[in-house]
């Protein structure tokens, strides 16, 4: 399969570093993000934690110290809390103007464009997506944003939550009606039980905290190389849903992800899929594979937009751009026997025409062999000089 994309990158100058001197440096891959409902914090502003504790410090409401950072019929702190409680490390907030049935689309919009800002978020989610004032009319257009928002990032996922409640029918059902149709969104399906430390009961919740938590401990664990599946969900009492072997093979086959209590009495993650109805791009670890190489070399080589267009550039790329993509083959994130079957870096004169140097920009191809050996997804990454 071939496949192109293209990323533009505005660079500030970085100065007159030698390019011998230049690298490429692999970048965080497990950071979240989430927009949703808090009783108090910031609106202006995404507030980056690095605990629970941080959390509750930040968006507790001092009106109600007792209650923490909760808020009744509200998901996010329960979604941040089983983030940390997965393995998680860092994740920023993006606080959505309102409550539980008087939030709307044009709040979780604005909390989703104060992520979309930052640079180092890889993981997105609107946990409070199904709590807005019309419902599931506007829980569709939030996680359509979502996608879109996370669409335009090169290496960011949007884990989108099913409504609750649903049996194997009822999401299957959702799933069409929800026409996404993207290799960066996956789901999970059903939501998962927590206590309620407020009302001492047991309460449901997105899988969608939870899921970005035990992508970042497999990550952590084994870099980002690894399918995340049949790990064990951490921080849940359980899932607020029976699904059996039948209908995993189902969902799964649809591009949903299932949470199981099996083999054992643990709940365990069953799948590793996209929402992309194309098979060639429906596994999960592939994309973020694909994101995380992209991502790193966009940034990596931000430094070229400040150089002239010529082949010296061209041939500092290519070899700054092999040596990055020679260490990940090594790691295990490329398929090949050798590095020739695992990438192919271009940057030439034919690429870097009149046209792209008339725009300004740098243009580097490159190839990535993530499911076979030779088979490259092939994606552009075009610099931009902000003064071209």
């Amino acid at each position: 399969m071939m496949s192109e994309t293209s990323t533009q990158v505005q660079s500030p100058s970085l100065g007159a570093l030698p390019l011998a001197a230049r690298r490429i440096d692999a970048l965080e891959c497990s950071v979240a993000g989430f927009a949703g409902l808090a009783p108090a914090g910031p609106l202006d502003r995404a507030v980056r934690v690095e605990s629970w504790e941080s959390f509750a410090a930040h968006f507790r409401d001092p009106a109600r110290p007792q209650d923490g950072p909760f808020m009744a019929e509200a998901k996010l702190a329960h979604a941040v809390r089983g983030f940390f409680g997965n393995g998680g490390r860092a994740c920023w907030i993006a606080r959505v103007a309102g409550r539980p049935g008087t939030c709307d689309l044009s709040g979780h919009r604005r909390a989703l464009d104060l992520l979309a800002a930052l640079d180092e978020p890889t993981i997105i989610a609107a946990p409070d997506a199904h709590v807005t004032a019309a419902g599931g009319h506007d829980a569709m257009g939030v996680q359509r944003e979502l996608v879109a928002s996370c669409e335009r990032i090169v290496g960011r996922i949007a884990l989108v939550d099913p409504p609750p409640g649903l049996a194997c029918d009822g999401v299957l059902e959702w799933r069409d009606r929800s026409r996404i149709d993207s290799a960066v969104a996956a789901a999970y399906h059903p939501w998962v039980e927590m206590a309620d430390p407020v009302s001492g009961t047991t309460t449901t919740v997105p899988p969608s905290g939870h899921a970005a938590g035990m992508w970042a401990r497999v990550d952590n664990r084994c870099g980002p190389y690894r399918a995340p599946t049949a790990e064990a969900l951490l921080a849940a009492d359980g899932a607020a849903g029976d699904v059996t072997a039948a209908q995993q093979h189902q969902l799964n086959r649809t591009g949903l992800n299932c949470l199981r209590a099996w083999p054992g009495p643990e709940l365990r993650v069953w799948g590793a899929c996209t929402l992309a109805r194309d098979e060639e791009l429906r596994y999960l670890h592939h994309q973020r594979i694909v994101g995380h190489l992209i991502g790193s070399i966009a940034q990596g080589t931000r430094w070229a937009s400040d150089v002239e267009n010529c082949e010296r550039l061209h041939k500092q790329l290519r070899a700054t751009i092999t040596a990055f993509l020679t260490h990940a083959w090594r790691a295990g994130a490329l398929q090949g026997d050798t590095p020739a079957q695992a990438f192919s870096v271009r940057c030439d004169e034919l690429l870097n025409d009149e046209a792209a140097r008339t725009r300004g920009d740098i243009v580097v191809e490159v190839g990535l062999a993530v499911r076979r050996r030779g088979e490259f997804r092939v994606l552009r990454i075009a610099h931009r000089d902000v003064d071209g």
